[in-house]
């Protein structure tokens, strides 16, 4: 904390000597709690003497308490986690030193003392604040973290799922005691006290701010965890992987699927299938809403390869699941979905994956290899479906070994959600409700407080792999100048870029048409409206499609037909609805080349 301004603190008196006046600076400079000095002035007397006392002493242990969480942060960081625990027993214990005098009925008395007492309240309030988080969630998180692996029962072969249990108790405790001191500061009245109580209880409101940010994620991660590995019984698990050459908007078609059986620690792949051992054309008993069918036609619930089609997770896990119970007459628990591009980012930690002839898999070549190289080599759909799923079962059980850092596969996995290349659903509410306002959710946000985000998404309807060759970009210009009605112009270009001297195999080629059809779907932000569709460039033929609202959110379709070396450009305005609007987010399709995203804000005279 900055020391007050002598100002603040100075009354009225009559003029004294200048090497007085001097030691009264110094003096004032080093108090701390300075409603203590107007008790003195006016009422003096031990009892203000004594409160004084345990003001200096509560700011000096919150002052080692404040050195030992800038400790604590520096360790976390480094990793050096056998520390922790030491650095969370000093911080722990300066808390406690510090809330002890203001549980004393003095500090209480000062607390409603017209003028002065908001300031001894909210002085308490951060004192126990920090003594809770430092009680029951700094020193039991420090203590696991000093000691967590991800350990092996030798009878069964599973995962010790203990740790787990006390992560996500130590969890929940973190939500409740952040969430509940929370609402205490911000129930102080900063207009009551002092600049720089104040400004302390402002820099405290911000720090929990940041710690609420972090629960959600958190929660979300253990939830997950617990579900892929049966913590709470027996669950059949989906693991779907995404073929983005042939692009959805959620990354790609579900063409290999590979089905666990958890419980209690134990993970075992119970069966492995692809999209042609799904029934077609009829469609599976998921209800949809009317904007989704509009939007993506039926073929959204007739076929299993086309349920990631609608930028939401949670419908693309109901229809997946639904197909599994039509096809097989097994409800999956859990449907969790990653593609090629977030496997070559785990690959990063766990290092090369052997197939059973040999071949490496790596983070450099994963993509290339499964996603256009198994073409050339097995030019039939069973050839390359069978090589996916070895591919899937041999990194499945690279990443299952857990020889590797997992705290540097914990930061992998987080990168590989926030890309939108991980995505999990569950059947059970609660557990789905861990998952809201994530990006592990695989869903827009509800409203546009944090960031307002648009959407920019592809799905090939060639029913081809030649998304490996498309290049597109996205160019969302902002107007928010008048807050009112603030505008979106999303602006989207795609090439065909295939090497000329290049003989794509039949597997990769359209097997609908002479050309290449690629649906374009442009969400403005959430309760905005459409203004305007456009196609400044049409390649062979661009139309724009439906224009309805799904999600909450305006969306426009645009269908576009390419050869060879042609280019397409589309085109839609939005106009934002009146209020708190956070800054512009776009979200896209994760293609195998990456969409280049360009934002540019408008400057308001």
């Amino acid at each position: 904390m900055t020391q007050p301004d002598i100002a603040e603190l100075r009354e009225d008196t009559a003029p004294q000597t200048a090497p007085r006046e001097k030691r009264r600076r110094r003096w004032i400079v080093h108090v701390v709690l300075w409603p203590l000095l107007a008790l003195l002035i006016v009422g003096g007397g031990f009892a203000a003497w004594s409160l004084y006392s345990d003001a200096t002493s509560v700011r000096d242990d919150l002052e080692d308490a404040r050195a030992a969480v800038q400790e604590f942060q520096s360790a976390a960081a480094e990793r050096r986690l056998a520390d922790l625990p030491a650095i969370a027993e000093r911080l722990e214990a300066s808390a406690q030193a510090a809330v002890e005098p203001t549980s004393q009925p003095l500090w209480r008395m000062g607390e409603v003392i017209p003028v002065v007492g908001e300031n001894f309240r909210a002085v308490r309030v951060i004192a126990e604040g920090v003594d809770d988080i430092s009680t029951e969630v700094v020193t039991p998180a420090s203590s696991l973290l000093g000691t967590f692996t991800f350990a092996r029962d030798p009878a069964t072969g599973g995962f010790d799922v203990a740790p787990l249990r006390q992560a996500t108790e130590i969890a929940t405790n973190a939500d409740r005691v952040i969430t509940e001191l929370h609402e205490q500061v911000r129930s102080i009245d900063t207009d009551a006290t002092i600049g720089q109580v104040g400004g302390a209880v402002d820099q405290f409101d911000e720090l929990l701010a940041k710690a609420e940010e972090t629960i959600p994620p958190m929660n979300a991660a253990l939830a997950g965890i617990s579900s892929l590995l049966g913590m709470d019984g027996q669950k059949d698990v989906v693991l779907a992987f995404l073929n983005n050459a042939e692009a959805m908007p959620l990354g790609g078609g579900p063409a290999s699927q590979t089905l666990l059986s958890v419980e209690n620690g134990t993970v075992q792949i119970t069966r492995q299938v692809s999209s042609g051992d799904f029934p077609t054309a009829i469609p599976v008993n998921v209800p949809v809403d009317d904007s989704a069918i509009q939007l993506y036609d039926s073929l959204l619930v007739d076929a299993s390869n086309a349920a990631t089609s609608r930028p939401d997770f949670p419908t693309a896990g109901k229809i997946i699941a639904a197909h599994w119970e039509r096809a097989f007459g097994i409800t999956p628990d859990v449907v969790v979905s990653i593609d090629p591009i977030g496997l070559s980012r785990l690959l990063k930690v766990t290092g090369p994956v052997s197939m059973p002839d040999g071949e490496q898999i790596t983070s450099e070549n994963a993509v290339s290899k499964l996603l256009n190289e198994a073409y050339f080599r097995f030019p039939y759909g069973e050839g390359s479906d069978e090589y996916f799923a070895t591919a899937a079962s041999a990194i499945f059980d690279r990443i299952m070994s857990v020889d590797y850092d997992v705290w540097a596969m914990a930061q992998a996995l987080t990168d590989t959600a926030t890309k939108g290349s991980l995505m999990m659903w569950s059947a059970d509410p609660a557990t789905q409700a861990m998952f809201d306002g994530t990006r592990l959710q695989g869903t827009l946000p509800k409203g546009n407080e944090e960031a307002t985000v648009v959407g920019v998404y592809f799905r090939d309807r060639s029913t081809s792999k030649i998304d490996y060759y498309l290049n597109t970009a996205a160019t969302v210009t902002t107007n928010t100048c008048t807050p009112s009605a603030p505008t979106y112009t999303v602006e989207v270009r795609l090439d065909l870029d295939i090497p000329p001297d290049l003989k794509l195999p039949a597997y990769i080629v359209s097997s609908e048409y002479d050309f290449y059809r690629t649906e374009v779907f442009l969400y403005g932000p959430a309760g905005a409206s459409l203004t305007s569709a456009e196609v400044p460039e049409a390649g062979l033929q661009t139309v724009p499609g439906a224009s309805v609202v799904d999600l909450s959110r305006p969306a426009q379709k645009f269908v576009v037909d390419l050869v060879n070396g042609q280019s397409a450009v589309v085109r839609a305005t939005f106009t934002g609805a009146p209020g708190t609007a956070g800054p512009t987010e776009v979200r896209t399709t994760p293609m195998i080349r990456s969409t280049e995203v360009t934002v540019s804000e408008a400057e308001c005279g």
